[in-house]
């Protein structure tokens, strides 16, 4: 009962639209809308403002990431190697993708993976932020980069000696991330771009199109009938 309880606390915290109730008290728009239409805080960062984007990160870290392994370490007493820990911060991150206060859409929760890898596994951190941020500082393509990074979290679990529960938890990181990837909150796709294209570009660059200002410069547009 007590971890069922943990499981829903994960889920809904990940579920707070933080990055959407920022747009609309702040500026008064619908996040959705704008740039990369990513329910996020790089999104939040380029369309709201630069402080509000280190605001809505801390709290994804901390209150979204690392508070679900917190407490069902230090709370529920689960070991670090517990499978059924891993499933904390997993649900957060699909709470924080698919949330059921904005229709199940949502974010990448990149955000809200760190916070859990730095609560739960710090190594692997170093390994995910040294090739992400290394990789971009050299090829200023982060999607590309946060994918090699994601994908890189289980061997170097295996590599590290980690317990297999961490490293499969390093696993449901990489699946829920690239399914919210391709998921990309339902949104249309380009007509002038092929279907396969499209997944691809989605999948290894977190985008539709290829240019990177095209994709994150875009707004405001339409949704329902209505422009934010």
């Amino acid at each position: 009962m007590e971890l069922a309880g943990l499981y829903l606390y994960s889920y809904l915290i990940g579920s707070v639209p933080t990055a959407y109730i920022l747009g609309r008290m702040v500026k008064g728009i619908d996040i959705r809308l704008y740039g990369s239409g990513n329910v996020g805080g790089t999104n939040v960062f380029h369309n709201v403002g630069k402080g509000w984007g280190i605001l809505l990160g801390v709290f994804e870290l901390f209150g979204k990431g690392a508070s679900p392994v917190w407490i069902g370490m230090h709370v529920l007493d689960l070991d670090r190697s517990s499978y059924a820990l891993m499933g904390a911060p997993l649900m957060s991150m699909a709470g924080h993708n698919w949330s059921v206060l904005l229709k199940f859409g949502g974010g990448r929760a990149i955000g809200v993976a760190i916070g859990a890898l730095g609560a739960l596994a710090w190594k692997e951190l170093v390994v995910f932020a040294a090739v992400a941020i290394g990789g971009w500082a050299l090829f200023r393509s982060s999607g590309v980069w946060v994918l090699i990074a994601l994908l890189l979290l289980p061997v170097a679990a295996v590599v590290l000696g980690e317990p297999a529960s961490v490293a499969w938890f390093c696993v449901g990181i990489v699946v829920v991330t690239g399914l919210k990837r391709l998921h990309a909150n339902l949104a249309p796709m380009p007509p002038d771009i092929p279907k396969k294209r499209v997944l691809l570009n989605r999948l290894i660059m977190d985008r539709d199109v290829a240019e990177h200002a095209a994709w994150v410069n875009r707004g405001p547009r339409e949704r329902d009938g209505t422009v934010s």
